[in-house]
């Protein structure tokens, strides 16, 4: 698997860092550090004929500080099993980093949700939003949550399916590349999505028997609460070998609200879904679900899709 970094000096960045620790990944892998050097991240009073000679420079002497930086991380993620290698480039951060997947056929594309810059904060703010967009693999977007937690403390993550083909994408993701730490409590949630006189409700399985999960699951979806059962069972069944703590929850409502609602109600780690949902209108409804709740989740966002060809 190759992984892509890109890195800054601000806060969402080195949360990103600390993150990538919690996660162990296949045999083989290899992880890419990224540092885009923009334009305001040299201007100190110097004119721009001076920058223009020396872009080529710094191109191929990067400063000290990203040197180190980049050295630091080398030693702290390399192992037997994880290969480790830096780039610097000089550009517009989220056109290198789309130009790197490419180049690099990146499988999953990782950075904070927003950057450091003093000129183009606005641009810099929205580029998590244009990776996520135009990027032909999966993306982490990383961001602190208000939950104080240690390096062991548990995780939790929230898992959100539909059945779709990206849904099964992201539990495949979970089970078999980024593996969270042993103990971790995996919330699988399903949305029912509910007509316009009906209310927001929500059933959890913690302490029910699957008899009285699924029967509430019906009073509450009807025929569809059967499906979702069904669905949330064939998913627990999928991840019962790895050593996680899992909860299942239905709920009636829009699909991002009630992710959102349930991340903010669990205050989980990171929310891990699928990039696309069902075929036709819902299709085009789901892909909107992914970039909302990249933006407002209070917590890291993990979108899963297969890399595309060409």
């Amino acid at each position: 698997m190759r992984i892509l970094i890109a890195i800054d000096h601000s806060k969402d960045s080195k949360f990103v860092i600390s993150l990538l620790q919690k996660m162990k990944w296949p045999p083989g892998s290899t992880l890419i550090i990224l540092h885009v050097t923009t334009l305001d991240d040299e201007m100190s009073g110097e004119s721009l004929s001076r920058l223009q000679k020396k872009k080529l420079d710094d191109l191929r002497n990067p400063p000290l500080p990203v040197h180190a930086e980049f050295r630091r991380l080398e030693k702290q993620f390399a192992s037997e099993t994880l290969q480790v290698q830096s780039i610097v480039v000089n550009g517009v951060p989220g056109q290198e980093i789309l130009s790197l997947i490419q180049k690099k056929k990146i499988d999953l594309v990782v950075l904070g949700s927003r950057g450091l810059s003093r000129m183009s904060g606005l641009l810099l703010g929205s580029v998590s939003e244009w990776v996520l967009n135009d990027a032909p693999c999966s993306v982490l977007i990383g961001r602190p949550t208000a939950r104080k937690t240690k390096a062991s403390s548990n995780f939790k993550v929230l898992l959100a399916t539909d059945g779709s083909d990206d849904s099964w994408k992201a539990v495949e993701f979970l089970k078999e590349v980024v593996r969270v730490p042993a103990d971790s409590t995996v919330m699988l949630l399903h949305v029912k999505r509910k007509h316009m006189y009906e209310t927001d409700q929500f059933v959890d399985r913690a302490g029910k028997s699957q008899a009285e999960f699924t029967k509430l699951a019906k009073n509450l979806c009807r025929d569809k609460g059967a499906v979702g059962v069904s669905l949330l069972k064939d998913t627990r069944n999928t991840l019962a070998s790895l050593p996680l703590n899992i909860n299942e929850r239905i709920a009636s409502g829009h699909e991002a609200p009630e992710i959102l609602k349930t991340a903010r109600q669990q205050k989980v780690d990171l929310v891990l879904m699928g990039s696309k949902g069902l075929t036709g209108l819902r299709r085009l409804l789901m892909g909107s679900v992914a970039k909302s709740v990249s933006q407002h989740a209070p917590c890291s966002v993990l979108v899963v899709r297969s890399r595309k060809k060409g």
